[in-house]
């Protein structure tokens, strides 16, 4: 569903359309989020340097979420379980890592447990973490 933004923008052109003035600007990508791949590496990138000791990878990781992709959950939750797939996780524990040993995704754990975005994408990266 499209924000304000989108509805006054798209209102703007068809009024410049009517009163026959071009476009000023080329249009803009519709979503000028971060790749999936891009998005992948900055999570297993965080995962080994929290695993390094470095825990400022979870500030860096939490600024680059809310700056780039408050809006894409559904993008940073699908980078979420392509870095979890390759990822065994022994039975047993708790959180993320045991709704991954039973055969869950990242995507269904959040929404089961009404996780918001950044809270998956740092409980991924503590398991990758844990993992390395």
């Amino acid at each position: 569903m499209p924000g304000n933004r989108e509805r006054r923008a798209a209102k703007q052109r068809r009024r410049d359309a009517k009163r026959g003035h071009a476009p000023a600007e080329a249009p803009r990508p519709q979503d000028p989020g971060l790749p999936p791949e891009s998005l992948q590496a900055l999570l297993r990138r965080a995962a080994a340097d929290l695993a390094g000791g470095d825990e400022g990878a979870l500030t860096e990781l939490r600024h680059v979420l809310a700056e780039h992709l408050a809006r894409r959950r559904e993008r940073v939750l699908a980078a979420c379980d392509a870095v979890t797939a390759e990822v065994s996780v022994p039975p047993g524990g708790d959180g993320l890592g045991a709704a991954l040993a039973r055969g869950e995704t990242v995507s269904t754990w959040a929404e089961r447990e009404g996780a918001r975005t950044e809270e998956a994408a740092v409980a991924t990266v503590r398991l990758l973490a844990s993992a390395i």
